[in-house]
């Protein structure tokens, strides 16, 4: 049985004397070292978890290890997958198919078209007409009112002659605009 000291017993005022109860024989193995004595019979207060370990914290410990073991391999295989993306840089965009070039460089004309109507000229640049000069259009400005589009993109190249009507190059602006590929 643990010691006790007279101050920390719950009833200060019990009739057991400090000697008496220090010379008591009590099994030891009945008291454990987290326990507190009270009263003057020497009862013993503490929680149920006092006996043997139950089968519910075998069970707990015995998927543990394994668990964290898996944990921490999968936490170095995303760590190393991310490294290797984050050296890669971003991927490549998809290459454009001849009908989306088309659809570009039909766009491009629409702009240049419509710079054409507003100032009765054609731009000096891409950047005038509001296209961008470092993407995959080329313009060469002819005359004041003809001009030469490229669009190149991925290994395909169209090349637009204003001198040429748009209808006859691009067919119908329906067909032209709509999302499938028409040809």
């Amino acid at each position: 049985m643990k010691y006790q000291m007279q101050r920390n017993l719950i009833d200060p005022e019990s009739r057991i004397s400090p000697l008496e109860f220090e010379f008591e024989d009590h099994d030891k193995s009945e008291v454990h070292d987290d326990a507190y004595v009270i009263g003057p019979n020497g009862d013993t207060v503490g929680g149920a978890d006092f006996g043997p370990p139950s089968d519910s914290q075998e069970s707990t410990k015995a998927w543990a290890k394994p668990a964290a073991f898996v944990l921490v391999a999968l936490f170095v295989v995303l760590t190393c997958w991310n490294v290797v993306r984050f050296a890669q840089g971003p991927p490549l965009p998809p290459k454009p198919s001849p009908f989306q070039a088309k659809q570009a460089l039909y766009l491009g004309v629409m702009r240049i078209d419509a710079f054409r109507r507003v100032h009765g000229v054609v731009p000096d640049s891409l950047k005038d007409a509001g296209l961008p000069e470092a993407d995959a259009y080329t313009y060469e400005r002819v005359n004041p009112t003809r001009y030469v589009l490229t669009f190149r993109n991925g290994g395909s190249k169209l090349e637009y002659d204003s001198s040429e009507p748009r209808e006859t190059f691009f067919g119908s602006p329906k067909d032209v605009l709509t999302m499938g590929d028409s040809k």
